[in-house]
């Protein structure tokens, strides 16, 4: 991209800035009739994600666009964050994310961010934990509700891959809080 790419870009308000991964607050398996996709949080998970959600208006990462996996699990994760929020993000909830692979992920943000600078996706392991650890060039692990922020320096968000210039700047969990 050049100078004047990223000037526009930066310009118009459009150009990505971050990419914030989260897996889904621990969710309850006491219920042998509920699909996996239909299980809800636990105690542990609801008392997380509003924890995790305020380490991230304290950090200044709350995001404006949501890309959430449609299971129970993540629909509730986001419900819990959004009162931590001054300002509520545009949220879409997509089967595709749903137990989905890194290349689903990738293929969902770059279709999907609609031109926001802070874009947040909330998804299962093992996706979300493998992208984090492609982008991120190293292993790392994703316990539940966790989160990894990166810096994007790209003009577009369809130009996000794993050869991307992206950098991890922050990882955080909710035991580290």
């Amino acid at each position: 991209m050049t100078t004047e790419e990223q000037k526009s870009a930066t310009q118009s308000g459009v150009a990505p800035e971050l990419l914030i991964l989260m897996r889904h607050a621990k969710s309850d398996w006491g219920d042998n009739s509920l699909s996996d996709h239909d299980r809800p949080l636990n105690q542990r998970g609801l008392r997380d994600a509003p924890v995790m959600s305020c380490w991230i208006a304290s950090e200044n990462y709350v995001p404006d666009r949501v890309l959430s996996s449609s299971a129970t699990r993540t629909k509730q994760t986001i419900r819990d964050m959004l009162p931590a929020w001054n300002t509520q993000p545009d949220v879409s909830f997509s089967d595709s994310l749903y137990l989905s692979s890194p290349e689903t992920i990738l293929n969902t943000i770059c279709s999907d961010s609609h031109g926001r600078s802070r874009v947040m996706v909330l998804a299962h392991n093992p996706g979300i934990s493998q992208l984090t650890s492609m982008l991120a060039s190293k292993p790392i692990d994703m316990p539940t509700a966790a989160i990894a922020v990166f810096r994007v320096n790209l003009a577009r968000w369809s130009e996000l891959s794993s050869e991307s210039d992206i950098e991890l700047v922050c990882f955080m969990s909710p035991k580290s809080l």
